[in-house]
């Protein structure tokens, strides 16, 4: 009975898959690219190829290396990676740094500055600062990381 009753659930939710779901296909890798993007990309065959990339047709992408020029075939792409910034990656980083050390400093100066007759930790004061921390964090991680180049994975 358990078993019927998990295959119709199953089947129910084989049906109501989006069409792109059951019929899967191999992203086109050129999809992202754009022409003077620096790219480094891992085929087959031939191994890692990094440079820019000079031009683009529906089977080939032309890349300009440092030294001489190449040609990878879209078929042989394994891997392909897009030199981008770390704005994503700093810009959380950053509120959650900062929204520990907002939330630790204002809890800190709450309790430091009470009057004998009820001490303690402001709750209120505690969540704003901690708030505002992490909205100052999430900016200065995001400049910082706007800084910072990293391989963005695209494909696959």
């Amino acid at each position: 009975m358990y078993y019927q009753r998990v295959s119709i659930a199953l089947f129910a939710l084989l049906l109501s898959a989006p069409c792109e779901v059951l019929a899967q296909r191999r992203p086109d890798p050129l999809e992202s690219l754009e022409v003077e993007q620096l790219v480094k990309l891992r085929t087959v065959n031939h191994g890692l190829h990094i440079g820019r990339v000079a031009r683009l047709t529906r089977d080939t992408i032309y890349l300009r290396p440092q030294r001489g020029s190449s040609a990878v075939a879209t078929a042989a792409v394994d891997e392909l990676w897009v030199r981008g910034t770390a704005t994503k990656k700093g810009a959380v980083i950053g509120s959650i740094l900062g929204g520990a050390l907002g939330g630790l400093l204002s809890a800190y100066a709450s309790y430091a500055v009470c009057d004998a007759a009820r001490c303690g930790v402001d709750a209120s004061l505690t969540v704003i600062g901690l708030a505002t921390g992490a909205a100052f964090g999430a900016i200065t991680g995001a400049v910082f990381g706007a800084m910072a180049g990293q391989w963005n994975k695209e494909y696959p």
